[in-house]
């Protein structure tokens, strides 16, 4: 059955994982939490703030004058494990796990309290507000 949801609505259910798996922050390998917590947070930044760039600090930059300082530090802190764990050939885990974590939960929720008082930034993806349910 199809639903489409307001952009308000939408906002509080972007972040519910599209595939039905576990939670992002409980996944055990590295490698995947850094690249399932990266691409949530480049689909936010894209899809509902009007982000443009290739990865995370692109998008970012893109999207800065919407998002506060300490956001910005965290999502380009969080970008910057994801890049070392990706490209640097002897980073191969991160070093402090719990730290990764609550940056990315605590990015997470300010994204989403973001689209809570602002709703959708003009620029974002007006098609992704449909969702098959």
């Amino acid at each position: 059955m199809g639903q489409c949801l307001s952009a308000a609505n939408a906002a509080v259910d972007v972040l519910v994982p599209q595939d039905g798996t576990q939670n992002v922050a409980a996944t055990r390998n590295d490698y995947e939490l850094v690249i399932r917590a990266s691409k949530d947070l480049e689909y936010i930044l894209e899809a509902y703030l009007g982000a443009r760039g290739k990865g995370l600090h692109e998008k970012c930059t893109s999207v800065q004058q919407v998002i506060p300082k300490d956001l910005q530090k965290k999502i380009r802190y969080l970008a910057t494990i994801r890049n070392k764990l990706v490209h640097e050939r002897g980073f191969n885990h991160i070093p402090d796990r719990g730290r990764f974590v609550q940056s990315y939960l605590t990015a997470e929720q300010q994204l989403k309290d973001i689209l809570r008082q602002h709703g959708r930034i003009k620029g974002g993806d007006e098609n992704d507000v449909c969702r098959m349910m």
